[in-house]
């Protein structure tokens, strides 16, 4: 696609940080590269770097947690509140920029409630939406009912949404019927290379790790649908392991606070609370042996190519489409059942396995996301999708 002939794709990311955004600019340098003229719509305090062919426009505000104003509205439980009215006043923007473009591409809405709102207004631009489900499962209990509307209502406005398994597929199923597509996540090594420099016993020193040891991380955000307390409940039982922790909380932590203080397990923790650099990030890494991801549903993990990316095995529940990307006895270890007792034997198969082990399983892992999730081809898969909406094809 040439510089004449170039199509103008407007794509959306709200948090402007984070995984989702570490997704949106290795495909839209990859789409960029493609031909694609881009406005990437996000954050006002985004971390997204320069590419050329990627206009990044800041249109959506948010008070942080982490600022005193935001932490305040938080505490009083009116952050969602002010935040969702920063989106509400950010649309009419948005629907000019969807004019000035051929397709919308969304990667998915942080309120789905709010998002359905955003969408609507999109349709009537006229300009077709695609969408990326990064998340297929539900996460909470509340309004389930309102949230499965919810999310069949928006299906029905998209041209198509785009899942990263065949396990995700099958579950959207309900709510846009054939019109979703699987398109795999990209790697991560690109990312991963970022931090480069890290080695392994300078990481271990410096974040308490003993020499001997094997050490576990969980890393992302910390959710508590990502088996936090399932993983401490299993390191408890293996002695020899050291549990590294990285990231920024969203319930999981606060749940188990207490027994992290538990005296017999303490010196074998070390957390890293907060939103982490890359440099942070490559220690943690560099100190592990593998990357526990003892998540009870699932779609996709960034955590998971971020893991193959460091060249570190990972050690999965057989949850979701989590196992489409895990080579048992390969690039990792997958749990017989998504229970404690298992996640601990596989931490001590881990352990008993060795450093020489998890660095060839790790290998593994970083050659197959390189041979399955290079973003040129999940970008031209992506292209190919647009032009099909557009009649292109």
């Amino acid at each position: 696609m040439g510089a004449a002939s170039a199509r103008r794709l407007l794509m959306i990311e709200q948090g402007g940080r984070g995984g989702v955004t570490d997704y949106t600019d290795e495909l839209t340098r990859a789409l960029a590269a493609e031909g694609w003229a881009i406005t990437l719509a996000t954050a006002a305090d985004h971390t997204y770097p320069p590419v050329a062919g990627v206009e990044v426009v800041p249109i959506f505000r948010y008070l942080r947690d982490e600022s005193a104003i935001g932490g305040a509205l938080r505490r009083r439980g009116l952050g969602k509140l002010v935040n969702g009215l920063f989106f509400l006043a950010a649309l009419p923007r948005l629907m000019r920029l969807a004019r000035r473009a051929e397709i919308v591409h969304s990667q998915g809405w942080e309120i789905p409630q709010i998002g359905l709102l955003a969408v609507l207004c999109l349709r009537l631009t006229g300009t077709p939406i695609v969408q990326t489900a990064h998340g297929t499962f539900e996460r909470a209990e509340s309004f389930l009912r309102t949230r499965r509307v919810v999310r069949r209502l928006t299906g029905r406005l998209l041209a198509r949404m785009i899942v990263h398994t065949e396990a995700d597929r099958l579950r959207v199923r309900e709510w846009v019927g054939e019109r979703s597509v699987v398109i795999p996540h990209g790697e991560y090594g690109g990312l991963a290379s970022k931090g480069a420099g890290a080695e392994r016993e300078a990481a271990r020193a410096a974040l308490g790790v003993a020499a001997e040891a094997s050490a576990t991380l969980m890393y992302g955000q910390l959710r508590t649908d990502k088996g936090l307390e399932d993983l401490i409940a299993a390191v408890e039982q293996v002695p020899e392991t050291h549990l590294l922790i990285g990231g920024k909380d969203a319930g999981a932590l606060a749940a188990v606070r207490e027994r992290l203080q538990n005296p017999a397990l303490s010196p074998r923790v070390t957390l890293r609370e907060g939103f982490l650099d890359m440099r942070e990030t490559a220690e943690l890494f560099a100190a592990a042996d593998t990357v526990a991801l003892p998540y009870r549903a699932a779609s996709q993990s960034g955590v998971l190519l971020l893991a193959y990316g460091f060249a570190r095995p990972v050690i999965i529940y057989p949850a979701g489409g989590m196992v489409e990307a895990v080579i048992d006895g390969e690039t990792g270890w997958i749990c017989s059942a998504s229970e404690v007792a298992a996640l601990a034997r596989a931490l001590a198969d881990s352990a008993r396995a060795g450093h020489e082990e998890c660095l060839r399983r790790g290998q593994r892992g970083r050659e197959l996301a390189s041979e399955r999730f290079s973003w040129p081809a999940i970008a031209a898969r992506t292209g190919e999708l647009y032009r099909e909406v557009l009649g292109d094809a």
